[in-house]
């Protein structure tokens, strides 16, 4: 039984993993590679544009013997970006296809010490709540203080993310147990977990910039906000039916 519960885990985490990296694949890869646009210089916004065209309006365009010899780099250049974007496509697929099947597997343990300590059965309808809860620890909340970010923008050192992004995921999940299962007059101490991270603060830079216009960031947490709800959502509906579905078979 163990070892079916296993696959069953890492199962519904590919599951999910796939839904997310397709999503991630039509939502928010295409911001990313326009905020690396910005980024570089190759498209501005706002004033910056217009100051911008109004010198290459100057300067005219000069399609002649220049443009002839360096068709042929251009040709070369766009194929090696082909071939990066590729590359960067296939990391982002099996990156998120492993945090997935790493959050089915913490998914399953954690129904299998709730069922343990007494919580009650998991089935679909629990496994919908625990992936609600998933996403609103390593997502919502996190997002909270450390909304997604772009390329280009002002970040605090990547070690104090790191740190604050870990403290607020395991206070958040403490948290929320505590308000499922605690006794009424301890869910305060729940409440007081949820907000301590907050509270403390997360880490950013002491100066906001960043090349890319605020909506299209904006947009970008948005889309990674709902992405990671639909995973979620796809990892605890299937990890609570495999888990239910394993029990009744064995």
């Amino acid at each position: 039984m163990g070892k079916r519960l296993l696959a069953s885990a890492l199962f519904a985490g590919l599951l999910a993993g796939l839904v997310s990296a397709a999503l991630q694949h039509w939502m928010t890869t295409p911001l990313i590679l326009q905020a690396e646009l910005y980024e570089s210089g190759e498209m501005v916004h706002g004033a910056a544009h217009a100051h911008d065209g109004a010198h290459a309006h100057e300067g005219g365009h000069d399609h002649g013997a220049v443009g002839a010899a360096a068709s042929g780099h251009a040709h070369d250049h766009d194929h090696g970006d082909e071939v990066g974007l590729t590359e960067r496509a296939a990391n982002t697929f099996m990156m998120t296809l492993v945090a997935m099947a790493g959050f089915g597997l913490l998914l399953t343990a954690g129904f299998a010490l709730a069922e343990r300590l007494g919580a009650g059965r998991v089935g679909l309808r629990e496994g919908l709540m625990w992936g609600a809860a998933g996403f609103a620890c390593t997502q919502l909340l996190t997002g909270a203080g450390l909304p997604p970010e772009l390329p280009g923008s002002a970040a605090a050192p990547l070690l104090e993310r790191q740190i604050w992004w870990t403290l607020t995921a395991l206070l958040s999940a403490a948290g929320l147990a505590v308000l499922a299962w605690a006794p009424n007059p301890a869910r305060w101490l729940g409440l007081a977990l949820l907000a301590l991270p907050h509270a403390i603060g997360a880490p950013h830079p002491e100066e906001l910039w960043g090349g890319a216009p605020p909506e299209l960031a904006g947009l970008f947490v948005a889309r990674s906000l709902l992405i990671g709800a639909v995973g979620w959502t796809v990892l605890g509906a299937a990890a609570g039916w495999l888990w239910s579905d394993e029990r009744r078979a064995a």
